[in-house]
């Protein structure tokens, strides 16, 4: 064909295909649209494994065994890849709530298994991380806070020069 195009492509001809874009921003949408549909797939399909696992292991679905932590954040990663969701900022709030539920989990842990500690201060790790990308759990779902800082009684004194200059004569 000398034009190029294939009859199939051709406007009319194959009423179920789709329209191809016009814009470069156009096919970038619809890329981040096909690419959310099938993280969210895949999401699914791992929480269906996860279910399947803890099913044949002990019974009980995922929700109420030890991969409760996972499978929630599992359904918070699928609720916030669906269209109608903000985006990356719930995915990271999602994941900063169920990484405070492992951490919990872990400082449990490492107070009878020392081996426990390593484990423990790699996800504090990736909270700092979280952190200081200005993620933040919200205090109304249970978090841990800091608890408030006391007033100090007295100043704190002004830090001593680092660089003394001295006069070089010559």
């Amino acid at each position: 064909m000398a034009t190029g195009s294939s009859p199939k492509h051709e406007a009319g001809r194959d009423p179920g295909r789709r329209t191809p874009p016009a814009t470069p921003q156009e096919a970038l949408a619809r890329a981040q649209q096909h690419a959310r549909r099938a993280a969210a797939e895949a999401l699914e399909a791992l929480h269906a494994l996860i279910d399947a696992t803890t099913l044949a292991a002990s019974g009980e679905a995922a929700e109420n065994s030890v991969l409760a932590p996972a499978a929630k954040l599992l359904e918070g990663l699928v609720a916030d890849l669906q269209p109608s969701s903000s985006g990356s900022d719930g995915l990271l709030s999602s994941f900063a709530e169920a990484l405070d539920a492992e951490i919990g989990r872990w400082e449990k842990r490492s107070q009878r298994d020392p081996d426990a500690r390593a484990v423990l201060r790699a996800f504090l790790g990736v909270r700092e991380l979280l952190w200081e990308m200005g993620v933040r759990t919200h205090p109304e779902r249970g978090a841990p806070q800091p608890p408030p800082k006391a007033p100090t009684d007295r100043p704190r004194p002004a830090r001593a020069a680092r660089v003394q200059r001295v006069r070089v004569e010559g």
